[in-house]
C-alpha cells in the first residue's frame, strides 16, 4: 500500500492523545497508536493492524489525522527512546486500582470471553498479591499474542500506574 513507506514515530499530537486519552480513537486505533515506536515501519504497523482487527488502511488514517509521521518526514534525528509513562504523564493517578483498571482494559482487548481465567483473575483482584499475579500471567499470555514492543509498553504503563513504592518490586 502507497505511503507505508519508511519507519514511523509518534507526532506530538500523538504523544498527547496517548497521555490523555483524548478520546479521538477508538480502542483499536488507539491500541495501534501505542504500537508506533519510530522503529517499526509501516509494513510492519500493517501487520500489527491486521492482528487487532484493523486494516492497513488504519496506518494511513494515524498518519492523516496527524498522530503519526514517517521518519523520512523528519530532519534524520534519531528518536529518542520513549520515557516512562510517569514523565510523560506527571498527573496520572497512581494506585493499585488504576493499575488493575488498566490491566483489566488490556485483558478486554486481548480475549474476547469475559470468562477468560486472565479476566476473571483482575476481576477477583483486590490486593496487590493478586494483581501482581494476574499481571504475569498476562504478561505470559501477550508475549504469544503480540509483539515484544507491545509487550514492553503494557510493562511500563502497568508500572506507571502503580504508586512509587510498588514500581521497584515488579522485575
Amino acid at each position: 500500500m502507497q505511503g507505508l513507506a519508511g519507519r514511523f514515530e509518534k507526532t506530538e499530537a500523538g504523544r498527547h492523545e496517548i497521555a490523555t486519552r483524548g478520546g479521538a480513537l477508538n480502542r483499536s486505533s488507539r491500541a495501534l497508536l501505542i504500537m508506533v515506536d519510530g522503529h517499526a515501519t509501516g509494513e510492519d504497523l500493517a501487520a500489527r493492524a491486521g492482528q487487532i482487527g484493523l486494516g492497513a488502511q488504519a496506518v494511513l488514517d494515524l498518519v492523516q489525522a496527524g498522530f503519526i509521521r514517517s521518519r523520512a518526514d523528519t530532519d534524520d534525528t534519531p528518536v529518542a527512546e520513549p520515557e516512562a509513562p510517569k514523565a510523560a504523564v506527571p498527573n496520572r493517578k497512581r494506585s493499585l486500582a488504576a493499575a488493575r483498571m488498566y490491566l483489566m482494559d488490556i485483558a478486554a482487548r486481548t480475549f474476547s470471553s469475559a470468562e477468560h481465567p486472565i479476566r476473571v483473575r483482575l476481576v477477583e483482584a483486590t490486593d496487590r498479591a493478586a494483581v501482581e499475579g494476574a499481571f504475569e500471567a498476562l504478561m505470559t499470555a501477550l508475549h504469544e499474542v503480540t509483539s515484544a514492543s507491545m509487550v514492553e509498553q503494557v510493562k511500563t504503563s502497568f508500572r506507571g500506574f502503580l504508586p512509587a513504592e510498588d514500581n521497584s518490586m515488579l522485575s
